[in-house]
């Protein structure tokens, strides 16, 4: 098992024409409230011009049952996302991580941690069945610089590996319209730039409390 992922990393290394992540200083990331995030506990993820709608969540797609791939749903609020970076309570940019998205599902039992599926053309499709800690299933968030007073972030994957390189996680639109997260740098992708808004802590605007 080893041996294929170390073989599917190389494989990625020489496939994907993206530049490594520059040395900075790691920060702790931040919800739209200026609170850290915290290993374990559940989040919205929403594009960052989209008003508390348009949130990750898990679907099948590509005509196959499992596993599960990532979707942006923008009529949804979406499923909770979990993130883990081991020896971390509050989750820090540019540092290996796990993420989980919560969904029942009946028809795929598979764990539901993210990993890099390879389809596509140039680029990978983000599917459940990972495992924490492997090299397909570690991911890093970053913050990217700007003058907006509001911390935007991007995800990438991007694998604490000697020589490894980056890529970052993008929208594809597949043919039936629907909005799938991929990693790499192609044309038929579009940049995915998040905030974070913490599960326990949201009212939607139109519940009834």
């Amino acid at each position: 098992m080893k041996f294929i992922q170390l073989c599917f990393l190389i494989s990625l290394l020489v496939l994907l024409n993206t530049k490594a992540l520059q040395g900075a200083k790691p920060d702790r990331v931040v919800d739209r409230h200026g609170k850290p995030l915290e290993s374990g506990k559940g989040y919205y993820v929403w594009q960052f011009w989209a008003h508390d709608i348009g949130g990750l969540t898990l679907s099948s797609t590509r005509n196959k049952t499992c596993p599960l791939d990532v979707i942006r749903n923008p009529k949804e609020l979406g499923s909770p996302v979990y993130f883990s970076a081991p020896g971390f309570k509050h989750i820090p940019t540019q540092t290996d991580l796990s993420i989980k998205i919560r969904f029942r599902s009946s028809s795929c039992n598979q764990s539901k941690v993210l990993k890099l599926s390879k389809e596509g053309s140039g680029f990978w499709f983000l599917s459940t069945g990972g495992v924490a800690g492997d090299v397909v299933s570690k991911f890093k968030i970053e913050k990217l610089e700007g003058d907006t007073g509001i911390p935007i972030y991007i995800f990438k994957f991007c694998p604490s590996v000697p020589g490894a390189l980056c890529a970052p996680v993008r929208t594809f639109t597949d043919t039936d319209g629907t909005k799938v997260m991929a990693v790499g740098d192609g044309n038929d992708l579009e940049p995915y730039y998040v905030r974070f808004q913490r599960v326990s802590t949201f009212t939607p605007k139109n519940s009834i409390t």
